[in-house]
């Protein structure tokens, strides 16, 4: 390969990747300050980056701006920069103007497109409003304890998280496994399982997957180690296998067999009453407190103007947890449909069947956008 080659190689490879707001995936170069990159993929992301490293590069050696050393290339690149355009040269910046629409041709042309100048490229999609990890400010006359205790019952919150970098991190990462569910769902069940069982190794092949399916399954292992979810990863791009091992630690095996899917519901949810401007107030993982010492731990309590809701969240069986909250829904007269559970991966036909049956409303990770809108108009 040649030396232009050679240092974007470099950079791509040097390249880190992490969750960002909305569900994107950022892109930058930690040897490049400013370089920042977005996109709805793992793929379109790198892509994105390639194209914005291509054209720094060209501006940076045209301008003699001084190149970090990527893969031992960037002095020898800066050496035929200087000698090849002087900063005295007076077409300098003519050349400095035309750079992207050239190189959005020599990309064109790569990709076996026709030649000439490239019709405009659409914006990147600018990203989604992202729930904030914290409910909105409680509002008087709207707060949950004040109902249960109309009640008759009473609410003990959960605590604060004790790392607040690290729950913001949890909560991207909650984020962008629920928007990918569908691309890395078989790997979900063998990790859920594998930390089920204290911190087992697994490995699992993605040979099936198509290159994008690949990248988002690979990603988000990449960000469970980096988070400390993952005591080890490797991924065999010769096998197209995934070994790894889930951490043994409490918190991390909540986390990976259910937690992040009840903060991915919250975040939905949130985002819904936001959306329509509903004033609300929310606990998440409160405790409902019995006159006569009974305690149950719930996942979501809603409060709007004229909803309260109960929210559960399930990724593996749910059977035995209907009796209990249909008793806790009557204790806290709500009608049954203002019951919402949220079941991962259950197929549209059975949610219909379990509405029927316990007149809750049933929805799973597809629906859920769908049946918010349902239970709060």
């Amino acid at each position: 390969m040649g030396l232009l080659t050679d240092y974007l190689a470099a950079a791509l490879k040097s390249a880190n990747y992490k969750p960002g707001e909305g569900g994107f995936i950022e892109g930058a170069v930690p040897e490049i300050p400013g370089l920042l990159v977005r996109g709805r993929t793992f793929e379109e992301c790198r892509e994105r980056l390639r194209s914005e490293l291509e054209t720094w590069l060209a501006r940076a050696l045209l301008s003699h701006q001084a190149l970090p050393e990527l893969g031992g290339a960037g002095a020898l690149l800066q050496e035929l920069a200087l000698s090849t355009h002087p900063s005295t040269n007076p077409v300098e910046q003519a050349i400095l103007q035309n750079t992207r629409t050239i190189l959005q041709e020599l990309r064109s042309l790569r990709r076996g497109g026709g030649g000439g100048r490239p019709e405009a490229q659409p914006a990147a999609p600018a990203p989604q409003a992202q729930p904030q990890a914290q409910p909105q400010p409680k509002r008087p006359g709207l707060k949950v304890a004040d109902y249960l205790a109309e009640v008759g019952l009473q609410l003990k919150p959960s605590l604060p998280p004790s790392n607040e970098a690290e729950d913001k991190a949890l909560e991207r990462l909650a984020g962008f496994m629920g928007e990918r569910y569908s691309a890395f769902e078989g790997l979900y069940a063998r990790l859920k399982s594998a930390a089920a069982r204290g911190g087992a190794d697994f490995q699992y092949s993605l040979s099936a997957l198509s290159q994008q399916d690949i990248g988002t399954n690979t990603q988000i292992c990449l960000w469970l180690k980096e988070a400390g979810l993952l005591q080890k990863y490797t991924y065999s791009s010769k096998q197209r296998r995934i070994y790894a091992r889930p951490s043994s630690e409490g918190k991390h095996q909540g986390f990976l067999t259910g937690g992040w899917f009840e903060r991915y519901v919250r975040q939905r949810v949130q985002l819904s009453l936001r959306r329509r401007n509903i004033p609300y107030d929310l606990e998440a993982n409160p405790l409902i407190l019995y006159p006569n010492g009974d305690r149950f731990e719930v996942d979501l309590l809603v409060r709007t103007p004229n909803r309260f809701l109960l929210v559960e969240c399930k990724t593996g069986e749910f059977d035995e947890a209907l009796d209990r909250h249909q008793r806790i829904a009557s204790d806290l007269r709500i009608p049954a449909k203002q019951v919402l559970y949220v079941l991962l991966g259950i197929p549209e036909p059975v949610l219909d069947e379990l509405s029927s049956q316990w007149g809750f409303t049933f929805a799973n990770e597809k629906t859920l956008d769908e049946q918010l809108e349902a239970v709060l108009v």
